[in-house]
């Protein structure tokens, strides 16, 4: 298990030029589609369909890059790797690992998102 930072505030809000507003309507949409794109990770993973988990891992990296979570973004880029190259052996391991970081992020940002950000 992961102990380091989940994500890192400072880069991420960076990112979007210090603007909270814009950092909590991130929040809120991460929150939104990303248990859809893990949910579709899941089913295809499933499926056998490695292009299935290949696209819904991409969408879901596009996500968590903006949090600047390290643990998250390389567990969601191994399983991406592992279905574009047709090797779903492990998708079971690297897609558990993925929904293990998934929620540290997702718990690390929900109080952002319930309390709001000090400014």
């Amino acid at each position: 298990m992961n102990h380091g930072p989940v994500f890192s505030l400072d880069e991420a809000l960076a990112r979007v030029d210090d603007d909270r507003e814009t950092f909590q309507m991130m929040i809120e949409l991460l929150m939104e589609h990303g248990p859809k794109d893990l949910a579709d990770a899941r089913a295809a993973l499933d499926a056998g369909n490695a292009a299935g988990v290949a696209r819904a891992s991409h969408r879901l990296k596009g996500a968590i890059l903006q949090f600047c979570a390290p643990a998250a973004l390389q567990a969601c880029k191994e399983l991406e790797e592992a279905a574009k190259s047709g090797n779903l052996a492990y998708g079971g391991q690297l897609y558990a690992l993925l929904e293990q970081e998934f929620q540290r992020l997702l718990a690390a940002l929900r109080p952002m998102r319930d309390k709001g950000m000090a400014a």
